[in-house]
């Protein structure tokens, strides 16, 4: 048991004695040096490290520690923090130090434990350090008299749960780029890609770049040192294997490390996977075309099916011809707010209310003399009906364009220039450092343009893109061979907009001793836990050592709020699914368990946490 008052202690700098001449990026805990050379291993004194747990600081797990009090009751002194030293470059360990924060909550039951859990949310540059506490947090409210409630229980009672900051981010060593030079003004609107617009962009692509490389930490954030530093983090443990649940790039991180480290992987799911065959720039620009994708075929049809409700119109055509005759801003407008609710099925709603509050808020605009007349915009809002014969609707989407228009007002009223401080700047680093990407910024505007006519409402992400500035990837990236003989579990929704079908298709594909639970008609970034007993019990399964036997599961997609359900079967077993995508339909998902005995104590209370934590799920924005 962890001792809850054991006292935090400083760690001394250990002087290197010597470095091997020829020494290439070395591995985490497993010794490469010749135990009869007279040449000390450069990498033992991070080996020998002893972490040092102690009480987790009240404001070090961020949001969770809102609620504090309640947290350390319900964990106790099972919940400690700690920081682990790394080698900042590992191919020179004389260079530098990072430091890597740890949390860990030990098992509730340590007669019953099978390992360490790790964990990362994606990114790359979200901070896991909390994310899983956020998740144990919720399957601790697990009914224990419910089959799937006992399950969760179990797992807990299985695994310490650890979360981390990757290199980078949050309370570990953190990378900042910024300049004093001003960031210029690009204009996200579909039809605004000028040849003035795009110099624009490419301004600002550059000087990120720039402020980013004078950083000397910036070329050591790369996925391959966050591989090493995991197994680092494994081998101080005491783990034989490393056990790990990755979503979105952190499906990315897990492969890598896979690749690395095949020998030493135990239970590994890939959660919303992006395929490690791809380059960082092949699967960005997946993106806008996913999203698209998903707007046509789901959501277009989804408000014209409930037409009667959301009053735009009674087909995905005219919806798009509404779309269309908006103004150039205010497409603007759309582009920089719709992909926000491009992440979940539970933000539908709202995605179909933005529609309606655009529409709304274009025809105010429209008929005003001063857009910038705030008074008066006010009170033009108030007079628009937005939904008639529903006041809380027309009211909630009436807040909705009032947020819009502070887009609206930012992007083309109040634009102030502002210096160039890069809020992402690990996911740049990470992205730009792996993979290869195009140099040539005419040809990167080129690709915009592509872009940006198959997928105009949501292209703005890729208008500024530093990498093409970077000077080219500083690590290699694994062979996946390695990698092709482990069970991983793979769990994916058909139409994921932020790490779409296609490509993980081919990662799945290219893996053949995997497994995969699969939603088709769903659209979740992240979909366990799912709150079902097809996809939430295959993976607590598996993570308990039952690999399915089936290549790929089928689980039933959750229904849209509106659509009508009828129950249905909840899993089948069948061959992987085919990579063009097919259009939702409204069916209803498997219960969760029986109506007597509901998976949580408190059903709220946990699904509130589920949403907090499929929020931290690697997002652009």
């Amino acid at each position: 048991m962890i001792l809850k008052n054991c006292l935090r202690q400083g760690y001394a700098r250990l002087t290197l004695i010597a470095v091997a001449a020829s020494l290439v990026a070395c591995g985490g805990s497993d010794s490469d040096s010749d135990s009869s050379s007279s040449t000390p291993d450069p990498l033992d004194s991070y080996r020998a490290q002893t972490l040092q747990w102690a009480p987790c600081d009240d404001s070090i797990l961020g949001k969770v520690s809102e609620k504090s009090e309640e947290v350390w009751a319900q964990l106790g002194d099972r919940l400690q923090c700690s920081t682990m030293r790394a080698p900042m470059d590992w191919s020179k360990p004389e260079r530098s130090d990072v430091f890597v924060s740890v949390m860990r909550v030990a098992s509730a039951a340590p007669a019953q434990r099978r390992g360490a859990l790790f964990f990362n949310p994606g990114g790359p540059g979200e901070d896991g350090l909390a994310q899983s506490l956020t998740l144990l947090l919720a399957f601790g409210e697990s009914n224990p008299a419910s089959t799937q409630g006992a399950l969760q229980l179990r797992l807990l009672d299985s695994y310490d749960m650890v979360g981390f900051s990757p290199r980078g981010t949050g309370a570990s060593t953190r990378l900042q780029c910024a300049t004093n030079e001003l960031e210029r003004f690009v204009d996200p609107s579909p039809s605004a890609l000028t040849q003035a617009n795009l110099a624009n962009a490419d301004y600002n692509s550059r000087k990120t770049a720039e402020a980013c490389l004078r950083n000397p930490l910036t070329a050591y954030v790369n996925t391959d040192a966050t591989a090493r530093d995991m197994d680092l983090l494994r081998g101080l443990l005491g783990e034989e294997k490393l056990n790990y649940l990755g979503y979105s790039y952190g499906t990315w991180l897990g492969g890598w490390y896979a690749s690395l480290f095949p020998d030493k992987v135990g239970r590994m799911v890939l959660d919303s996977s992006q395929d490690l065959t791809d380059t960082h720039e092949q699967s960005t620009l997946a993106i806008p075309p996913a999203r698209q994708r998903l707007h046509e075929s789901v959501m277009l049809p989804y408000a014209a099916r409930h037409n009667s409700h959301f009053q735009l119109a009674d087909s995905p055509a005219g919806i798009n011809a509404m779309l269309q005759s908006l103004s150039q801003r205010m497409q603007g407008v759309l582009n920089e707010s719709l992909g926000q609710f491009t992440y979940s099925a539970s933000n539908a709603e709202m995605y179909v209310k933005t529609l309606s509050a655009a529409r709304g808020l274009d025809a105010v605009l429209q008929a005003l003399p001063d857009p910038s007349d705030e008074d008066a915009l006010e009170a033009a809002l108030e007079q628009q009906v937005f939904i008639n014969d529903n006041s809380a609707l027309n009211d909630a989407v009436r807040e909705q364009a009032v947020e819009l228009y502070k887009t609206y007002t930012a992007l083309f009223l109040e634009r102030e220039s502002e210096s160039i401080g890069l809020e992402k700047a690990t996911y740049w680093a990470v992205s730009c450092n792996d993979t290869s990407a195009t140099t040539d910024p005419q040809a990167w505007n080129a690709i915009v343009r592509n872009v940006a006519a198959t997928a105009p409402l949501f292209f703005s992400d890729i208008l500024v893109n530093p990498c093409v500035y970077w000077g080219g990837a500083r690590v290699k990236k694994p062979d996946l061979a390695a990698m092709k003989a482990l069970d991983v579990l793979m769990v994916q929704s058909q139409y994921d907009s932020a790490t779409p079908i296609e490509g993980a298709n081919r990662y799945f594909a290219q893996l053949p001793s995997a497994r995969r639970v699969y939603i088709p008609g769903e659209f979740q970034h992240g979909v366990f836990p799912y709150s079902d007993t097809c996809v939430d019990t295959t993976v607590v399964r598996y993570l308990l050592g039952e690999t399915p036997t089936a290549r790929e599961t089928s689980c039933q997609a959750n229904p849209l709020d509106l659509d009508a359900v009828k129950p249905a079967p909840s899993a089948q077993a069948k061959q992987p699914a085919a990579s063009q995508p097919t259009a939702r339909s409204a069916r209803a998902p498997a219960p969760a368990t029986s109506a007597a005995q509901p998976t949580y104590l408190e059903p709220e209370k946990a699904q509130a946490l589920i949403d907090r934590f499929k929020e931290g799920i690697g997002r652009r924005r």
